[in-house]
């Protein structure tokens, strides 16, 4: 029997690789997979011998706290390469433990498939010459991950984005506003998505707050709906809200019927910018953690735009606040024009329209999935006793 490891290290890599490995048991249901992942993952069967989510985040393992976890991590996961053989290895979203377990993989002869590789977020450190030497092949997700593959010979195949097969384009901002009570017309509504990590979140949400209290004080007509990940305790969330001297603000779980209830929206700088944009709701980004972290994720290189939108179109179309640049009032101003000034509001939906474009066409992950089942040599029809 056929076995595949799977690599995820953050909440997008495991909800991407959960619908990845849905699919791959979809087409060839007694292929074994194992590795690193999140309780999406798991439930989309996936053994997994580390679970992210006992985690804030595997961002911790690059800091210099988290090395020694790194390293025992790097040696298990590397140990089970060892006794498990797998057919191949599918790396999704950022590197965890940086490319250390690639490294290994390619050593022991075991082929890599890459799904949203960090030049998809545009992360512009990236050493593209090194890919080759740790990549048999990339799942390109963005037209200009492909080309930028192509141009330094990285076999690549560009499938489409994930999230135009999980984004929720069907329902409406009416049905939405209904199931979460709101008034049709009079009300105005802020979504807040402001992480997937909790220093995020601890760092940029009181930020926000104030930001939009003095949007709140000048204009009644506005309701500011807070969202989170499921990796966010909503204790956290809560204690924060509730310090805001605001009524117009509210916490609400179902991220999707507050982002399709939106007029405009206030995201962190990754994947739900994203999802955001191609929602068609006009956003600004934030990030704002300790200053440590920071320097940590700076090694990363997202400048000059951090935001992933940003950089799929290559243009800052979302406004960014990041680190000291995030101030309540620029912010509270930015909100007021994209809320009220049509014309900014426009120029924006014009911009983003480029992205179904740039992302392509629905079924990324089937297509994904396809060459996982080529890549290994899956058999479709393989009995559990092969």
């Amino acid at each position: 029997m056929k076995t595949i490891m799977m690599l995820g290290g953050d909440n997008t890599s495991d909800r991407f690789g959960s619908a990845l490995a849905s699919k791959i048991l979809e087409k060839c249901p007694y292929v074994r997979l194992f590795g690193v992942g999140g309780p999406l993952m798991n439930d989309a069967g996936v053994r997994l011998l580390y679970d992210i989510s006992e985690e804030l985040s595997l961002g911790i393992f690059m800091s210099m706290r988290g090395s020694p976890v790194a390293k025992r991590m790097i040696k298990l996961v590397g140990d089970a390469m060892e006794q498990e053989e797998p057919a191949m290895i599918v790396q999704i979203g950022l590197p965890i433990f940086g490319y250390k377990l690639l490294s290994i993989a390619r050593a022991k002869g075991i082929p890599v498939l890459y799904y949203y590789t960090p030049l998809s977020r545009g992360l512009g450190s990236v050493r593209v010459n090194d890919f080759p030497k740790l990549v048999n092949k990339v799942a390109s997700i963005s037209r200009f991950e492909t080309t930028q593959c192509e141009q330094v010979g990285i076999d690549c195949e560009f499938v489409g984005h994930p999230l135009m097969d999980l984004a929720d384009f069907l329902s409406t901002p009416q049905e939405a506003r209904a199931k979460l009570g709101i008034e049709q017309d009079q009300t105005k509504v802020i979504a807040v998505l402001p992480g997937a990590r909790e220093i995020e979140v601890k760092s940029v949400l009181p930020n926000i707050l104030k930001a939009v209290d003095l949007v709140i004080q000048d204009h009644k007509d506005v309701e500011v709906i807070v969202s989170m990940a499921p990796s966010i305790r909503s204790s956290l969330v809560d204690d924060l809200v509730k310090r805001c001297s605001q009524k117009n603000v509210r916490l609400e779980r179902d991220i999707y019927n507050v982002l399709r209830a939106a007029d405009l929206a206030i995201t962190s700088i990754g994947t739900s910018s994203l999802e955001a944009s191609l929602l068609g709701i006009p956003s600004v980004a934030v990030y704002r953690v300790p200053q440590s972290t920071y320097l940590v994720d700076k090694l990363l290189d997202r400048k000059p735009a951090m935001t992933i939108t940003n950089n799929i179109l290559r243009k800052n179309v979302i406004p960014e606040f990041i680190q000291r640049d995030f101030s309540p009032v620029k912010m509270g101003e930015t909100l007021v024009r994209l809320l009220y000034d049509e014309q900014a509001r426009e120029n924006m939906l014009q911009e983003l329209a480029g992205l179904r474009y740039e992302l392509g066409e629905p079924g990324s992950v089937n297509r994904t999935a396809e060459m996982v089942v080529e890549m290994a040599g899956c058999e479709r029809n393989e009995s559990i006793g092969s």
